[in-house]
């Protein structure tokens, strides 16, 4: 059989690796946590009545489900805000000696200016580029995901890795690129459980079941000979995997537990992933000083890295509700269908039926007895039109179709600012949560920011987008900035549709007043609110720009002209007029003098 080609010492590494997972499992267990969590998913997901038994089975299991109403309105309340990372230099460098932005730092310039003008490239590049990675990576709904699973059970866990399976770039190739998932509680062991600080955990353990052909196939890739490939072998091991879906899986997809585990050693992050005892990547360090993980509390516990969710402290309060919907559906039940009490001397049992058109025979003999009468129905319970009322309203209410979400009450007719001051009022309770939130989101970007600098040793062409929210692209090699310390800041913005409605409200006043013009108009509508903006701006600036290349005359230039000729002519019209009067004058004048000769006697001349 061939040998191995990783390292001897892999087998210990192997050891310490099960061993951990095995401590970090029992103490799940201890806690019981193993039985709670799968417990809370599946009140969440309706499933909060107990298996019917033959007793059982006919009696009425309503689910109004406040659980999940209750955490989706908080979900919804803490993504309601848009999040920018913004990195900015340790030392704030002179502005007047600062270069632009996306410029290299000018070579001649003495070496305290230069390393200044470096942390302000890496500042602003490394801020506009997490805008990139945020699409990337799908970041909104790893977001989405992890409060999910954090309101539920307590704990949301963001994990980031290199995939090197991306490859791009035509002009400047590369490959690997950031990736990102959420990883369930369940399924990460801390080496101290007691410490909240990720970073501060001597290891972390993460589990999770991998496809058998994919497993041998990477262990193969990273130097695993094909014979030890081969000992890799599925298995069943889904017991500790808690959910009801995880624990139920395909016959003939073969499965393999992997446990991969981080450690720190001389201050560096190093990382295996071990399956059946195999070392699937063997010992290798990452280059990070951090984590690749961030950890979330919904609600923090004492002593504990992971949280309290919501669903812990309201499944008494979702019994105790179901169970009076139960009984009064059943009380209404047995009202309008009271059970029967039957004297089989006088009724035969098999003749008692629901058709209304089939009479009961009674076979009494009675001689008293009429011989066509009507049974009293029993009386329906005055809590049935209530019971009514209250399905309705529980059921628009749980499903977030309230009176006021659909314009069906008066009062929900409020304009952006009173829904906004609502709405704020409303998520006071829940600002620790936020918060707690935009640390995470803090810590994520750190994690992002040692990949830039650690695995973007090439240079490669990204996305960017400026201040006027116009794309362009630039070359970028992180690795550049690998001595660069920068602060970074999370910049919180709001993105619901109120606060839109309220924006377009400021520009409509701003566009009234004439303080804007219809391109800044357009520029600064959001483009939910006008999704076409694009091309609206694109057609105003061609006709801005045809306009440029052939002005038109000026309204008021012309006017002037206009004036100015009808002067001319009216000045032109009177001189003419003054020219013919002295023509008449003139005219008059000779008329005059050849009379006079022709009145004068010829021998007076002489």
């Amino acid at each position: 059989m061939a040998k191995s080609k990783l390292p001897i010492e892999s087998t210990a590494l192997q050891n310490t690796v099960d061993e951990r997972e095995k401590a970090g499992v029992n103490y799940l267990r201890s806690r019981g946590f193993l039985e709670k969590w799968p417990e809370y998913e599946r009140f969440k997901a309706g499933d909060q009545w107990p298996p019917q038994t033959e007793r059982t089975k006919h009696l009425p299991r309503p689910v109004f489900n406040i659980i999940r109403y209750i955490q989706n309105h908080k979900v919804s309340s803490v993504m309601n805000e848009n999040i920018k990372m913004i990195f900015t230099p340790e030392e704030a460098p002179d502005i007047q000696t600062s270069p632009s932005a996306g410029t290299m730092p000018n070579p001649y310039l003495p070496q305290a200016e230069q390393e200044a003008d470096l942390s302000s490239v890496a500042a602003d590049m490394f801020t506009r580029y997490s805008d990139t990675v945020w699409e990337e990576v799908k970041q909104d709904e790893l977001n989405e995901e992890a409060l999910e699973g954090a309101a539920n059970i307590g704990t949301g866990i963001w994990h980031y890795y290199w995939d090197l399976s991306k490859k791009g770039g035509t002009v400047k190739p590369y490959i690997g690129a950031i990736r990102g998932e959420v990883l369930d509680p369940i399924n990460v062991h801390f080496g101290n459980p007691q410490q909240r600080d990720v970073q501060k955990q001597p290891y972390i353990v993460i589990t999770s079941r991998e496809q058998l052909d994919q497993v041998r196939k990477e262990a193969e890739a990273n130097g695993l000979s094909k014979d030890m490939a081969a000992l890799i072998t599925a298995d069943k091991d889904t017991q500790d995997e808690g959910y009801d879906a995880a624990k139920v899986e395909i016959d003939v997809t073969k499965k393999v537990t992997v446990k991969t585990m981080y450690w720190k050693q001389d201050g560096s992050v190093r990382f295996c992933r071990v399956a059946s005892k195999q070392l699937v990547k063997a010992e290798t360090s990452t280059g990070f000083e951090l984590y690749p993980i961030a950890v979330m509390q919904w609600e923090r516990r004492k002593k504990s890295i992971h949280g309290i969710g919501d669903t812990e402290g309201l499944i008494p309060n979702q019994k105790g509700i179901n169970f009076l919907m139960a009984m009064q559906l059943l009380s209404v039940q047995l009202t309008g269908w009271p059970k029967m009490i039957v004297n089989p001397n006088f009724v035969d049992p098999n003749s008692i039926n629901n058709d209304p058109s089939l009479p009961i025979l009674n076979n009494s003999g009675d001689p008293n007895a009429k011989g066509v009468e009507y049974l009293t129905p029993g009386p329906v319970s005055n809590l049935a039109q209530g019971l009514v009322e209250s399905f309705m309203d529980y059921t628009k209410s749980l499903s977030s179709a309230q009176d006021a979400s659909t314009g069906d009450m008066s009062s929900g007719n409020l304009n952006a600012t009173a829904i906004m001051l609502l709405q704020k009022a409303a998520g006071v309770p829940i600002e620790s949560i936020k918060k707690r939130f935009y640390r995470a989101m803090e810590d994520v970007g750190r994690i992002w920011e040692q990949f830039w600098k650690v695995k973007y040793n090439t240079t490669r062409r990204v996305n960017l987008k400026d201040d006027e929210d116009q794309s362009y692209s630039e070359e970028f090699r992180g690795t550049d900035y690998a001595d660069v310390n920068l602060n970074l800041k999370i910049d919180i913005g709001p993105s619901s549709t109120y606060s839109e409605q309220l924006m377009m409200t400021s520009l409509d006043k701003l566009y009234d007043k004439q303080a804007i013009d219809t391109e800044q108009y357009l520029e600064f509508a959001p483009k939910t609110v006008v999704p076409f903006k694009d091309r609206l701006l694109k057609q105003l600036r061609a006709k801005a720009e045809a306009a440029a290349q052939n002005p038109q005359p000026n309204p008021m230039e012309i006017e002037q002209a206009r004036s100015q000729q009808q002067m001319a002519l009216k000045q032109q019209d009177h001189a003419t007029e003054i020219r013919k009067e002295e023509i008449r004058a003139g005219a008059k004048v000779a008329e005059a003098q050849i009379k006079h000769q022709a009145a004068v006697p010829e021998g007076a001349i002489k």
